[in-house]
């Protein structure tokens, strides 16, 4: 039985929370899903960009956006626009199998990139066979329907798939818009600011959806610049006091 002081399992966002998404594979994504915007909906740049940030914002993902309102084939675009290397443009922390080994607990990928794309850089990160699952954006449904990050419908059904109660759990992520939703359920909350922080520092662009913001957000129970802090913030996670930390 799993010990409810204790994490039973841990979620892991992926891009700009295991790898630095916003150094070189942001950018050419947001162009991808611009030209893709163009050529099935017919509108110029400007509209395309307009498209793509107004789903993101409100949705947590692009998809959902273009599949409620434009009727287009999610599936498809999903193979469409991330249907290329990641290796070349990825940065990351070296040594993340080990420094992640001491957490207690399981550990799977909850993304909201689709498993074309995720499968590459959870390999190129040699945690493709380390983690315990790995779910995609293509993975997540609500009656049939795509339901990723930030749905708490979709956090609940996974958590009950894997007969594990919410305060069992630990969602490691950049977005605070994810993290309250997960929060709101009764699952634990850790932030990871690094890969975000540095993005804004170099270029000023906010990702949507960051962890950019001037002060902790009440639904963040732990703070860490990298995931590869986590085992020295274990204990205070699994702790029933929400005690905030911070590296």
């Amino acid at each position: 039985m799993v010990s409810p002081f204790m994490p039973g399992i841990w979620f892991f966002d992926l891009d700009n929370t295991l790898h630095n998404a916003s150094h070189a594979i942001f950018g050419g994504m947001d162009e991808r899903i611009n030209q893709w915007i163009i050529q099935h909906l017919q509108v110029d740049a400007a509209e395309a960009d307009r498209i793509r940030r107004e789903h993101w914002k409100r949705y947590g993902a692009t998809l959902i956006g273009l599949v409620r309102h434009h009727g287009v084939d999610g599936l498809q675009y999903l193979e469409d626009t991330h249907r290329f290397d990641p290796r070349p443009l990825m940065r990351f922390e070296r040594g993340l199998v080990r420094k992640l080994a001491p957490l207690p607990g399981r550990k799977m990928l909850l993304t909201n990139a689709p498993s074309i794309y995720s499968r590459r850089v959870m390999a190129e990160l040699d945690l493709d066979r380390r983690f315990h699952g790995h779910i995609a954006i293509d993975h997540m449904r609500v009656f049939g329907q795509f339901a990723p990050k930030p749905s708490k419908r979709m956090l609940r059904q996974l958590l009950a798939r894997h007969r594990i109660q919410p305060h069992q759990a630990v969602l490691v992520e950049d977005s605070v818009a994810n993290l309250k939703a997960a929060r709101a359920i009764g699952m634990r909350t850790v932030l990871v600011r690094g890969y975000t922080r540095g993005a804004v520092r170099s270029s000023g662009y906010v990702p949507a959806h960051s962890a950019h913001q001037s002060g902790r957000a009440s639904c963040v129970d732990c703070c860490v610049h990298s995931v590869a802090h986590l085992r020295r913030k274990a204990w205070l996670i699994s702790s029933l006091d929400r005690t905030l930390a911070d590296v």
